[in-house]
């Protein structure tokens, strides 16, 4: 039974108590995403990514509880992009398709495109990466901040590092840009 003893031993590095944390509670968080995502790869994906970003934070808990609602909320959250992600792209291929007619290989060249700038976004540093995802939801800078509980300002520089290193990962791209725009 995990207890926050545990949870100590393993903000001082204790791989056994992680490794019981991590079987104590992978059961329900697979559960959990397989049941939203119905993929086991991007399932366990998921849940490992979860675990590794608690490893890297876990000087920062010292409960069971803590930890419980940090994990689980990295999880929902991975979740919620994920289809978002699915929606979006379905969405922006629809329209794509609905408004221009266009050939099977535009809608290729369009959902590699997509693809190759949510990998890119998926690489940015968590916080730009958020601050990215909600502008590219028409968020204002105000509210940005208000949800992710920084300053406006602080807002302003992650979203311009963020965009800053989407335009230097995404160079290559510029060659297929004009086809999205061929009939």
């Amino acid at each position: 039974m995990l207890d926050n003893l545990h949870v100590e031993q393993i903000a001082r590095g204790n791989r056994v108590a992680f490794k019981e944390l991590h079987e104590e509670l992978y059961g329900r968080m697979f559960y959990y995403v397989y049941k939203m995502l119905h993929d086991k790869e991007q399932s366990e994906d998921i849940i490992q990514e979860a675990f590794v970003l608690y490893w890297g934070n876990r000087v920062n808990f010292n409960s069971l509880l803590a930890v419980k609602a940090y994990l689980f909320s990295i999880v929902r959250n991975k979740v919620m992009a994920q289809i978002r992600d699915v929606a979006n792209r379905k969405r922006i291929l629809d329209r794509i398709e609905r408004e221009e007619g266009e050939t099977g290989d535009h809608l290729l060249i369009t959902a590699e495109i997509c693809g190759e700038v949510q990998r890119a976004v998926r690489e940015l540093p968590p916080q730009t990466r958020r601050v990215i995802e909600l502008s590219m939801e028409d968020m204002t800078v105000e509210r940005i901040a208000e949800v992710m509980q920084i300053s406006p300002n602080t807002v302003k520089t992650l979203k311009k590092a963020g965009y800053q290193a989407l335009r230097e990962k995404l160079k290559h791209l510029r060659v297929l840009l004009p086809f999205l725009f061929m009939g």
